[in-house]
């Protein structure tokens, strides 16, 4: 095999590699921040699960990228490790459709396809339109890649070195051990299974010993998700060790099936005499039997998953970003996940501060009131750098609607270190009168306790209430009814202080107080409008 032919494969390789990327890439752009979202949302037990880790994985392409938001979700807290092994038992599933595609064998056809969505991608300037030329383009360049490693690939009949070599690789072992080792260091299973689909194609390699790799290639994989889970939580670090046994499982128990039953003789008879295709096809039984088999012991992989990384997280320092990373390089939609977490999580101090605010006004107590000052130094520590990193992230590429969900997301951690604010303001009240050994009459704590309750109802939508229209109606709806009673209150306030009833200096701390209340049910209001 001549230097030029060992050039035109890596340059094959380059190109299937390349065109994988902007597929996948492409495919993820138009779906937007969708993906992401349906992931979170849609997982609630493991059949659900695995439906969307299919779905999912097929559109983007990547058994990878699926399984890594799947570390990121459970390691942010947005998903339970039990959710989690549903979805990467579909991602497995999902990624076949790669494979299926390669079989088609449209290679003449892919300059054209690789022209035309060139021209879509540059000429065109509707974003859907131009990322679906990118999808177009990148499975062009695939194909022509495709082509041209199989083509490169033609002197190796000749080559008795390899022979030997593909001999040695039908040894169950050895060709697990190969595959796995080869997708881990391209990290794609997909990408390897093409490559191995050019290797049958032009008859290096039989059916029989593609199998084993193929094995390995779903092991191999595993190397995204364990590196995406460094540094992250303990439950991050359980989710990629599901993969890792999940994976290691359905290959031991596939390879003891293909000695049992004719799985073989089966996938030869249905794919006829079109290597690719059986190997596509094998990938694919092989995905959907692991599923099948280890699906009710979904709950046991978790659980061995804990025993086997055991213990709690240390106690994180307050003052640091507990979720985001700011070293770590993914895509935009998976560090919207580490935004939201590390926004949800600065969202429950503040309300923690309100409620210690609210019962420091009702009953003073020194170490609540120290309390909240410590959460306050937190909360305004959380502001300035997720807002800073919000704004370096925005100068990535990225589509539109992921875009404006961080600017939303900026937006919410400055209305809620507003909201911080106003609890800390209501609370030096509530010290002030305990200094100043001021009283309030009943019907004071009585107005203060119903607008509390009022507070508390919006919290609650923001919290249990995932539909944007619902919310904007139940926000309405409370938004009159306290703005109504906040004006009620000061004119009963007023005759109170008319009457003698008040302490003028009471009176005074009172007023600012329902001020503080306004502001901090509008901040809340405002955060029920942008939280996604």
């Amino acid at each position: 095999m001549s230097i030029a032919y060992v050039f035109a494969l890596l340059g094959g390789l380059a190109l299937f590699l390349y065109g994988m990327d902007l597929m996948s890439e492409g495919l993820e752009l138009v779906a937007g921040n969708r993906l992401h979202n349906i992931i979170e949302k849609l997982t609630s037990n493991t059949v659900k699960g695995i439906l969307v880790g299919t779905v999912v994985t097929a559109i983007i392409q990547s058994s990878s990228a699926t399984t890594v938001m799947a570390v990121g979700f459970v390691n942010s807290g947005l998903m339970t490790l039990q959710q989690a092994v549903g979805v990467i038992m579909g991602a497995n599933i999902g990624t076949t459709v790669t494979g299926q595609l390669v079989a088609l064998n449209i290679t003449e056809s892919a300059p054209l396809m690789a022209f035309s969505g060139f021209a879509m991608f540059k000429f065109i300037n509707k974003n859907s339109v131009k990322y679906l030329g990118q999808v177009i383009m990148g499975l062009g360049i695939l194909f022509m890649g495709m082509s041209i490693m199989s083509d490169s690939m033609s002197p190796l009949q000749e080559s008795q070195t390899f022979v030997n070599i593909m001999t040695k690789i039908s040894n169950p072992i050895m060709g697990v051990l190969v595959g796995t080792l080869f997708t881990a260091i391209i990290q794609s299973s997909s990408a390897s299974l093409g490559i191995l689909q050019a290797l049958a194609n032009k008859g290096l390699i039989g059916f029989h010993g593609a199998i084993f790799i193929v094995c390995g290639f779903n092991i191999g994989t595993c190397i995204t998700s364990i590196l995406s889970a460094l540094g992250s939580s303990k439950n991050g670090k359980r989710t990629a060790t599901v993969h890792v046994l999940f994976n290691i499982f359905g290959t031991i128990i596939f390879l003891i099936l293909i000695y049992i039953f004719p799985l073989e003789e089966i996938i030869i008879k249905f794919s006829k005499d079109l290597p690719a295709a059986q190997i596509a096809n094998m990938h694919t039984l092989f995905n959907i039997l692991a599923t099948l088999i280890l699906f009710p012991f979904s709950k046991f992989l978790a659980t061995l998953a804990t025993k086997l990384i055991p213990g709690k997280d240390p106690a994180t320092e307050d003052l640091s970003l507990q979720y985001i990373n700011v070293k770590k390089q993914h895509d935009a939609p998976l560090l919207l996940t580490d935004v939201k977490a590390e926004v949800k999580r600065m969202l429950d101090i503040a309300k923690e501060n309100y409620r210690l605010s609210i019962e420091l006004f009702h009953n003073y107590d020194e170490g609540k009131y120290k309390k909240l000052l410590h959460n306050e130094d937190i909360i305004n520590y959380l502001n300035s750098n997720i807002t800073k990193y919000i704004i370096d992230i925005l100068s990535e590429f990225m589509d539109d609607s992921t875009a404006s969900s961080f600017t939303a997301y900026m937006r919410i951690v400055r209305d809620v270190e507003r909201i911080g604010d106003h609890s800390k303001a209501i609370a030096e009240y509530a010290k002030a009168s305990y200094e100043r050994q001021l009283t309030y009459s009943d019907d004071c704590y009585n107005e203060l306790k119903f607008l509390d309750k009022s507070v508390e109802q919006l919290y609650t939508v923001l919290e249990n209430v995932a539909d944007p229209e619902e919310r904007r109606v139940l926000n309405y709806s409370l938004n009159k009814n306290f703005e109504n009673k906040v004006e009620d209150f000061r004119t009963l306030h007023i005759e109170r202080m008319k009457d003698g009833i008040c302490d003028p200096e009471s009176g005074v701390y009172y007023e600012k107080t329902l001020s503080n209340y306004e502001r901090i049910f509008s901040y809340l209001d405002n955060i029920n409008k942008l939280f996604v």
